[in-house]
């Protein structure tokens, strides 16, 4: 199905007999540091296969000594065989899942640890095409998926082929006719198969593909129910969920109703095959060629012969599952949308300034420029802000500051260094970002104070007291134990600024990245953020992205952008009289807020 939303996603199926056995290959990659498992698991299907073939063995025995003496006296030491047999079989069969669910978990992990690590380093731009709710199908419900494959699919198979292979040597090995009658079942069989896999196979890749997009609306809707229900569009939103519900009904009726084809077919052939064995058997007797010991072991094995064929519709559709997960995340894996580093990046080390040079930059190629030709320097120790209409390019430049998307042309530098060269992470931890809208995890304040660092009690103390938090804090039973809940929604708007400041605070960033930080705040609670910039930005560097105006007044020095260009810069008294750009704007919001 294609996917109009994704890149990556262009498709559920899985096309061509060549592409499968590329992924079977892929697959089994993952297997081989657990070689030593493969080996027992191998060793305990081959005594599987021969366990599965010795009561019937003891079975003929047992009859045969029945028929010629009228008694079963004697068979002590048979009967005795027979359920070693079955109990040796038992205790291979429990190994060998217990030793499989071992390798085939281990194999697992690895890949989703994989597949998480290899999304941790995407970069921006692969999020804002790819939904998240098909990005968390993929490390878990298709990861899931290969785990089957491995415990019911793959390991499975080879497991009924060994013991069909037992089966059908002990079959000639006794009587070479009843077992051509008894294998008479694979030719009608195999095209009946062949057939079913033609006809399900279509639907059931279709099924993938709706049940992927099911997720994805789900994930969004669920994501921004707030908005759905202050927006009273809770009808919209089933409704769209009814419609891809019943598109996902109908496809998945074709696939049931192969099913529902298959499956009979499949009993009726068996069941004349089984009919075939005893009718032969029976002319059999008549002539005196054939014992009653040796026919009643064939029916008896005829069965198990039959079980793993009459499985194979489950296990086609375990392995197709398997095919279609397989494919869509090595198409994950295959990925190349990061920001890549230089094989041997510079450290970084900002003691002068940050530099633009004739930056200009578009998210998608061939688009909209939304930086052009953009030349600035942030000094050290300097308080820098920004303003512009909406879409001006403000927000891009913190993108490209902290190396979010890399620049089109021109380049960004630290001290005279392309932050392309530069070491990424270090990269990043020089800036102390703050945005408009918070990202809170769920857990503790401290948790999302700390995020992950080692805990200092004195640095902890002094950001709370720094950020303004310290009164909150104070105030809460359980202190910096308090849950936040998903996504804070148990602090309020102006809480949640403070807490990013907090976070901010306890890195000990070189430069302060303000992005809108006071929009969408009350008063009072501006005035605490106020007092928190007012106090750090004496002592770092400040990058503002300035919506409220007479927020960045004391700006040493403000850039005013219109469609990607600084058009004018200066200090706010120097640009005032000007009577430029920024000056109507300083009125236009001056004039909002009176009327406000």
């Amino acid at each position: 199905m294609a996917d109009q939303e994704g890149t990556f996603f262009q498709s559920d199926q899985v096309e061509g007999r060549s592409l499968r056995h590329t992924l079977l290959v892929r697959l089994l990659s993952y297997l081989k540091p657990y070689w030593l498992g493969l080996l027992g698991l191998l060793a305990l299907m081959v005594g599987g296969a021969v366990l599965e073939v010795l009561p019937s063995q003891f079975t003929l025995q047992l009859i045969n000594r029945f028929m010629a003496t009228g008694s079963m006296r004697g068979t002590a030491t048979l009967v005795a065989w027979f359920l070693g047999a079955l109990v040796a079989a038992f205790a291979v069969q429990m190994t060998r899942f217990a030793l499989l669910a071992w390798v085939g978990q281990r194999a697992m992990l690895d890949l989703r640890m994989e597949l998480f690590t290899h999304l941790m380093r995407r970069s921006t731009h692969f999020f804002h095409r790819n939904p998240v709710g098909r990005l968390m199908t993929r490390v878990t419900s298709d990861v899931q998926n290969l785990n089957e494959m491995f415990s019911s699919g793959f390991v499975a198979i080879v497991g009924d082929a060994l013991s069909l292979l037992a089966i059908v040597i002990w079959m000639f090995s006794k009587n070479a006719g009843l077992a051509v009658v008894a294998l008479a079942i694979m030719p009608p069989l195999l095209f009946a198969t062949e057939v079913f896999r033609r006809k399900a196979g279509e639907a059931f890749r279709e099924t993938q593909g709706r049940y992927a997009a099911i997720q994805s609306y789900l994930q969004e809707q669920l994501s921004g129910v707030s908005l759905v229900q202050m927006n009273a569009r809770e009808t919209d939103s089933n409704a769209g969920f009814k419609q891809l519900n019943r598109s996902y009904l109908d496809a998945f009726l074709r696939t049931i109703f192969a099913y529902a084809v298959f499956f009979p077919v499949v009993e009726f052939i068996t069941s004349a095959t089984l009919a075939a064995i005893i009718y032969y058997g029976g002319i059999k007797l008549e002539m005196g060629t054939l014992t009653w010991g040796l026919l009643f072991a064939f029916v008896q094995l005829s069965g198990r012969f039959f079980r793993p064929i009459r499985e194979l519709a489950e296990r086609y559709n375990v392995m197709q599952t398997a095919m279609a997960s397989s494919e869509r995340i090595f198409v994950l894996l295959d990925n190349d949308d990061e920001i890549h580093e230089v094989p041997e990046p510079k450290p970084v080390n900002f003691e002068r300034e940050i530099r633009f040079e004739k930056v200009s930059f578009a998210y998608d190629a061939g688009g909209r420029s939304v930086v052009n030709e953009l030349s600035g320097a942030i000094p050290k120790g300097c308080r820098v802000a920004v303003v512009g209409h909406t879409g001006a390019g403000k927000s891009t430049l913190i993108n490209l500051l902290m190396r979010f998307y890399d620049v089109g042309e021109g380049c960004i530098t630290v001290d005279g260094a392309d932050l392309r060269d530069l070491k990424l992470p270090a990269l990043r931890s020089l800036f102390g970002l703050v945005l408009q809208d918070v990202f809170v995890f769920s857990g503790t304040l401290e948790d999302n104070i700390v995020l992950g660092r080692p805990r200092d009690a004195g640095r902890l103390a002094s950001v709370l007291e720094q950020s303004q938090l310290k009164d909150l804090v104070g105030g809460l039973p359980l202190g910096l134990e308090t849950q936040v809940g998903e996504r804070g929604q148990k602090l309020s708007a102006g809480e949640r600024q403070l807490l990013a400041f907090a976070r901010m605070l306890y890195l000990e960033p070189g430069i302060l990245l303000l992005d809108e930080a006071t929009a969408n705040i009350d008063s009072e609670t501006e005035a605490k953020i106020q007092a928190v910039i007012e106090h750090v930005s004496h002592r770092l560097t400040t990058f503002t992205i300035a919506h409220r105006l007479s927020t960045i007044k004391e700006a040493d020095e403000i850039w005013v952008m219109d469609q990607g260009r600084i058009i004018e810069r200066g200090t706010h008294n120097t640009l005032m009289d000007l009577d430029g750009h920024y000056a109507k704007l300083v009125r236009l919001q001056f004039e909002e807020e009176e009327a406000a």
